[in-house]
């Protein structure tokens, strides 16, 4: 990792180096699932898969529905990629790296509730849609806003 006194973008460049990062995130509370976040040139493919979940016609564009403030993860070509089920918001998305666990997003959202018995007879997340995606809140992005808007209330490293 960088100094300490590094920026949470120079953290990011660090962590999210490659355009489809291998990634974990807790499912249904107890068990460690992987996926892979699609960035760079790789993250617009991803979010495209979002704008099936808008009804038509909407005046939404996909900036607005998807801003660069979310990673994208699942669908990744050649891997099962897991995805999450409903009550899994709000879990942490993980990587591995030099042998710790960093944290580098919450997710937030998915295009398919791919646990859903009615969609799924098992109502297994085993095999998920290639189209399914997750939106996970990309912490990078959001601590500075963090440390500007409540710079008193917690406490931050510097």
């Amino acid at each position: 990792m960088k100094k300490i006194n590094s920026t949470c973008e120079q953290h990011r460049e660090e962590l999210l180096t490659h355009t489809v990062m291998p990634a974990f995130f807790i499912h249904k509370k107890t068990e460690r699932k992987q996926t892979h976040i699609h960035l760079k040139s790789q993250r617009p493919a991803c979010v495209e898969k979002a704008m099936q979940t808008l009804t038509q016609p909407t005046d939404v564009t996909l900036e607005e529905y998807v801003p660069d403030s979310f990673l994208c993860s699942g669908g990744t070509e050649g891997y099962q990629d897991a995805i999450s089920c409903k009550g899994d918001s709000g879990g942490s998305l993980f990587l591995q790296k030099r042998k710790r666990f960093f944290q580098v997003g919450v997710l937030s959202w998915g295009t398919i509730n791919v646990c859903d018995a009615s969609r799924n007879k098992q109502g297994s997340s085993s095999r998920p849609p290639p189209e399914a995606r997750d939106f996970h809140i990309d912490l990078f992005k959001i601590i500075p806003w963090l440390k500007r808007h409540l710079w008193k209330d917690i406490q931050f490293l510097h």
